[in-house]
């Protein structure tokens, strides 16, 4: 497929630091700070990939406003929760192991550097450069020049000395803070330049298909996870499309691709934000108008990662018409069978879960739906695939939604922990 695991990093880091409605622009200039110390520290190639990447998604698990304004303070009166879903988010990708560690961690104050958790393992150094980083961007006003800034930032810094922050990233964050070079960069670097520059390149290996899956299921983790009603979704419409697309006759790695758009479907709803996600009644216009705002983020997320061009078409297009009333190109012309694959999966498992504004449908109702409804947006042949072999493809839905619901509840418990 083309597509680096380098690339594949680069495009989503940069991405949720662009349009995550929370948190835009403070992992960017939290990720230059922690590597500015890392390096000063000497840590080694492979670490400061590790910290970059982790600087550049550490806060993911905030996904509130009220859980991101109380972050702001100087000494976190609750980040484990935030930290743990993060961890939880990005434990599940293989190769970002030691980087849901540090995300983990990214809040551990130093005092308690002993108490480390037996089922995460130890402290890593970049956990702490990073609750250091994290806590010079949360002090940079935004509206005054930052040379004047540096001096106050630094004094308040080194007053947590040896008790916040650990004593050896203090120290190295004042030496690099004598610069003025720091500071600047701090509001003028690009996210991707760091990332070009700072990620080793033993992650440009070439991504498998199986990676590729394994990637996207991390990242359906992180858009589901912001409601108990959406758990589930990726991965249902995911299992949902598979089974379709077999139905269908398409080939093993055609089948696997739509799996991956299903996943990826609803990246785009990382620029949402969850009271309109979690809403109990009928959307107003205007928050209906955000919601469809979705698609056109996916397609700017998908976009721009190397070799993924027909799964980013499938998944970034499933809100498209044949009738061109879709969104968000309006398109007439040019839809094709595999839209229409996931634009019934997304519907079919929406209808099947439940939602604060209503309980699941049974399938009798469901079908009903679907071919009074969507067959002149969608097209006749896919419906008529699911109506004929309805049976096997609600059991499928449910099975996924019911292992999304298991994962949910063992979720739960995992972040409740103290």
């Amino acid at each position: 497929m083309n597509t680096t695991l380098k690339g594949l990093i680069i495009s989503f880091t940069k991405s949720v630091d662009l349009y995550n409605y929370l948190l835009k622009n403070h992992h960017r200039r939290t990720a230059i700070v922690a590597y500015s110390i890392g390096k000063e520290m000497g840590l080694t190639k492979k670490e400061l990939s590790d910290l970059v990447i982790a600087a550049s998604l550490h806060d993911i698990g905030a996904l509130t406003v009220k859980e991101r304004d109380e972050l702001i303070h100087m000494d976190v009166e609750n980040p484990m929760p935030h930290a743990r879903i993060g961890y939880y988010m990005l434990e599940s990708f293989e190769l970002f192991g030691d980087i849901s560690r540090i995300v983990y961690y990214h809040h551990w104050s130093y005092e308690n550097n002993q108490n480390w958790i037996r089922e995460v393992g130890k402290v890593p150094i970049q956990s702490y450069i990073i609750h250091v980083a994290d806590r010079i961007e949360i002090l940079i006003d935004a509206g005054q020049p930052i040379l004047l800034q540096k001096n106050k930032i630094i004094e308040t810094i080194d007053s947590y000395k040896d008790t916040l922050f650990h004593p050896e990233v203090v120290e190295a964050f004042e030496r690099v803070s004598k610069k003025d070079k720091f500071w600047l960069d701090i509001d003028n670097m690009e996210l991707n330049t760091l990332l070009e520059e700072a990620i080793s390149d033993s992650f440009a290996v070439e991504l498998t298909l199986e990676m590729i899956e394994e990637f996207a299921f991390t990242i359906s983790k992180i858009i589901d996870t912001r409601s108990e009603f959406t758990i589930s979704h990726s991965f249902g419409v995911s299992e949902v499309a598979y089974k379709i697309a077999e139905l269908l006759g398409y080939d093993e790695v055609k089948k696997r691709k739509i799996r991956v758009a299903g996943l990826l479907h609803d990246i785009g709803k990382i620029a949402i934000p969850t009271s309109i996600i979690e809403k109990k009644g009928s959307l107003d216009v205007d928050e209906r108008i955000e919601v469809q705002t979705h698609a056109y983020y996916s397609f700017l997320i998908l976009s721009n990662i190397k070799g993924l061009d027909e799964i980013c078409e499938w998944a970034c297009n499933h809100h498209e018409n044949h009738d061109g009333s879709g969104y968000p190109m309006n398109l007439f012309e040019g839809l094709t069978e595999e839209m229409d694959v996931i634009a019934y999966a997304d519907i079919y498992t929406a209808l099947s879960e439940d939602r604060p504004y209503r309980a699941s449908l049974s399938t009798e109702k469901i079908l009903e739906i679907l071919g009074s409804e969507f067959t002149e947006k969608h097209g006749k042949h896919v419906y008529e695939v699911i109506r004929e072999h309805v049976e096997e493809i609600d059991r499928g839905c449910k099975d996924a939604i019911r292992d999304g619901e298991n994962r949910y509840h063992l979720f739960g418990e995992f972040v409740g922990k103290q």
